[in-house]
């Protein structure tokens, strides 16, 4: 397996990063064979996603986050996984090669060996905070983008005909901001977890301590983007909100005036069907202006019933 194009590792004062880029079978029954991994994790990292989590095993820490990714052409947001095996002296990443931070992490430590000198030490746990620490900084950018869409559809909800591609246009929004809070939902569970089952079992190898800041800086990037998710959200709801307000509004008008117009023709009708009737003394019918009359009427009642609307202000 060391010509497999999906496994490569980096390797620098004892401590070693393996990165698998494809999660398939052969790849992880490698790597369970090469570092005695449980079978359970093996099956777990295959797809179909599994929820965020993390769990302690005799000689390394599986990890399970997700990671939101944006598809330029659906223009929804969708999410992928990455499964962690920390040890003290090796990190194992696996995922489907769609994460551009994590992939441009490993090159850059693979391609300048400044960089791995500076982070592989101590323990791979300092690789570990390093990647997340860049991940979560390259959500932004499309925190961001679902900010500029909201402002998008807000500017366009007052200024065009509130319709199919409108509610399609907030739908897919909501979609996207639902899809990302449940990315990012067990991030901060799962680091606290690491923290907590670290001190729990005295595991003194991963050195915790020494990265503190790191520590620091991803409860932070976890905070601010679960902030700015619930702004999203609030915002997004709002739209929803005022979009099915408008097309209320719009379609109780249309069905007022289709109200109105029936009102002001089933007694024009009426009348016409009277003076059809074929039966002796009908008005107007053998007079040399009859049928002037009875339109001259119709006008007038139809005149008349505008005018009563109106003054009603129901027109």
């Amino acid at each position: 397996m060391k010509n497999n194009k999906y496994i490569q590792e980096i390797e620098t004062k004892g401590i070693k990063w393996i990165n698998v880029s494809k999660q398939s079978e052969p790849e992880l029954n490698y790597l369970q064979k090469q570092f005695d991994l449980d079978e359970l994790d093996i099956k777990e990292s295959l797809p179909p996603f599994q929820r965020a989590k993390i769990a302690k095993r005799p000689d390394y820490y599986f990890m399970v986050l997700h990671f939101p990714i944006f598809d330029r052409v659906s223009r929804r947001l969708l999410f992928t996984e990455v499964d962690f095996f920390l040890s003290h002296n090796y990190l194992i990443t696996v995922h489907d090669g769609k994460l551009i931070a994590l992939e441009q992490f490993f090159n850059q430590c693979k391609k300048y060996p400044q960089m791995s000198n500076e982070y592989f030490t101590g323990s791979a746990v300092h690789i570990l905070f390093e990647l997340l620490n860049r991940m979560l900084e390259a959500i932004f950018p499309i925190l961001l983008h679902v900010n500029d869409d909201i402002t998008l559809v807000d500017k366009k909800l007052f200024t065009h005909i509130s319709g199919q591609e409108m509610a399609e246009e907030v739908l897919r929004l909501k979609t996207n901001v639902v899809t990302f809070r449940r990315t990012m939902q067990g991030h901060r569970t799962v680091m606290e977890r690491l923290i907590l089952y670290s001190g729990m079992f005295n595991d003194k190898n991963l050195d915790l301590q020494a990265q503190q800041h790191y520590i620091n800086s991803l409860r932070e990037f976890t905070s601010e983007i679960w902030h700015m998710l619930e702004n999203q959200r609030e915002s997004i709801n709002a739209l929803h909100e005022t979009n099915e307000s408008i097309i209320s509004l719009r379609t109780n008008q249309v069905m007022k005036i289709l109200t109105i117009i029936s009102v002001i023709t089933f007694p024009l009708s009426l009348l016409a069907a009277i003076f059809a009737i074929d039966a002796p003394g009908r008005p107007f019918v053998d007079w040399p202006y009859g049928f002037w009359i009875i339109c001259g009427l119709m006008v007038l009642g139809a005149t008349f019933m505008i005018s009563l609307f109106k003054k009603k202000k129901w027109l």
